[in-house]
């Protein structure tokens, strides 16, 4: 572990007391932050941290007591070693406890926050594939979202007569420049079982809204969209489509995963603002008791192989954006894990380090008459002292980070987040760099613990 001279300064009680109180403040300040102004999340995490780094020797302090009073317990001298030497070198151990700490905090908040969007995302990718079972739409991977416009051309009347189907929709989807943003618009028929994903909804009531939307003249925007033009629900507004038309706002909601923002409005309204009969995809319901697997297969024979047309389950589609998201998302993961990895090599590279120097220290040790297996565990107890209370600080603060950074993604950025608090992923990043840190340490800690007797003699 990192042991300075047993001569180190501890700090007063007034100044460690000080330390406190302004690490509360900050901790204070990022609360209120997350409450009140959830788009400063660039502030609220350095507030968070400098709570983390002001709190932390506080914590260690707390441990380090709690060994002493356990160690008058335990007829083994290494904890009271274990303990002196960390108090007579609480700068250096604080430094090497901050790193673990920092590690955790970013690991936990990014990956916690990571996984509450992705559930976010699959949540809205289910919540708009939900009106019909199975959908038909122009093929292509561009067309992901089923925007592309096509004619309806009679297939609705052929598609109903099949056996296996109980009624055929028409919607309509597009993408619409909406000032410097292109939006994306959602346009399910009057009579479609869901006209307005629920769980979407971030102002205004639900029911009201899907009644407004199906009567026509209403629809509803993204938050993000809504705030930009500084509408309120029911102002009315003129939408600038191909045939701009005037509408009220009847709720607010999620961007639907899409970045720029989200509108969701009638099929019927959709044709008279895009001056176009075109549709975008049909809906399709089946019969009781048929399944959909039977279901996709019967409407593909129907369409025939030279079908430019796809046939796919509401949940296949559902499956396709989800692994749109998560391939988006990826990178968030992959800095969770560099962090982590960074991590526990910074810190067995600096304990062990602090462990070599310690030579004529252990040596001075043993002179005392502490054997070379009591040393050992010695540094191992130090090495897992500085880990674990470096860690847990960093896993707790970490999840006050996530609950920051969701905050962020749903109120600023308007993205479909699912809260969470993602305690067994904070616990599985803090095992996870104090477990790899101490043991990449045993060996090192082992040598040292190895040094002869006789070093401590050198000048």
């Amino acid at each position: 572990a990192a042991i300075a001279p047993r001569g180190a300064s501890r700090a007063s009680p007034g100044h460690g007391g000080r330390r406190a109180l302004a690490g509360l403040l900050c901790l204070g300040a990022a609360c209120g932050l997350l409450l009140s102004a959830p788009q400063a999340a660039i502030p609220g995490m350095v507030l968070l941290v400098a709570a983390l780094l002001l709190e932390l020797p506080i914590v260690l302090t707390g441990a380090l007591a709690l060994v002493a009073r356990c160690a008058g317990m335990i007829t083994s001298t290494v904890p009271h070693v274990a303990g002196m030497e960390l108090s007579a070198a609480r700068v250096r151990a604080v430094a090497i406890a901050s790193t673990g700490a920092l590690a955790v905090f970013g690991s936990v908040a990014i990956q916690g926050a990571h996984n509450d969007l992705l559930a976010g995302l699959e949540g809205a990718a289910r919540d708009t594939n939900a009106p019909a079972q199975i959908w038909i739409s122009p093929a292509g991977a561009y067309n992901l979202l089923q925007t592309a416009p096509f004619p309806a051309a009679g297939r609705q009347r052929s598609l109903e007569r099949l056996p296996g189907v109980r009624s055929v929709r028409l919607y309509r989807s597009g993408l619409l420049d909406y000032g410097p943003r292109r939006v994306w618009v959602l346009a399910p028929p009057r009579g479609a079982s869901t006209v307005l994903p629920q769980a979407q909804i971030v102002q205004g009531d639900t029911r009201e809204a899907a009644e407004r939307l199906r009567a026509g003249g209403w629809l509803v925007l993204s938050q993000a969209l809504a705030s930009e033009e500084h509408l309120r629900i029911g102002e009315a507004f003129m939408l600038p489509s191909p045939h701009p038309q005037r509408f009220r706002l009847a709720a607010t909601a999620t961007n639907l995963s899409w970045a720029p923002g989200a509108i969701v409005m009638n099929a019927s309204d959709y044709a008279q603002a895009w001056g176009s009969e075109d549709i975008s995809a049909y809906g399709v319901q089946l019969a009781p008791g048929m399944p959909v697997a039977q279901g996709v297969a019967e409407i593909r024979h129907a369409l025939g192989a030279g079908s430019a047309l796809n046939v796919e389950s509401a949940a296949g589609h559902a499956a396709r954006q989800d692994a749109l998201s998560r391939q988006a998302l990826s990178r968030l993961s992959q800095i969770a894990i560099l962090i982590l990895a960074v991590a526990v090599l910074a810190m067995a590279a600096a304990m062990g380090g602090m462990v070599w120097q310690r030579r004529p220290r252990l040596a001075k040790l043993k002179l005392e008459g502490i054997a070379r297996a009591e040393l050992w565990r010695t540094i191992l107890l130090e090495n897992l002292l500085l880990l674990g209370v470096g860690c847990l600080t960093g896993a707790l603060f970490g999840l006050i980070g996530q609950q920051l950074a969701d905050r962020a993604l749903s109120s600023a950025v308007n993205f479909p987040v699912l809260y969470s608090v993602t305690g067994v992923a904070a616990l599985r990043s803090l095992a996870l760099v104090s477990a790899s840190a101490f043991l990449i340490l045993a060996i090192p800690g082992y040598v040292a613990a190895c040094v002869p007797a006789s070093l401590a003699l050198q000048d």
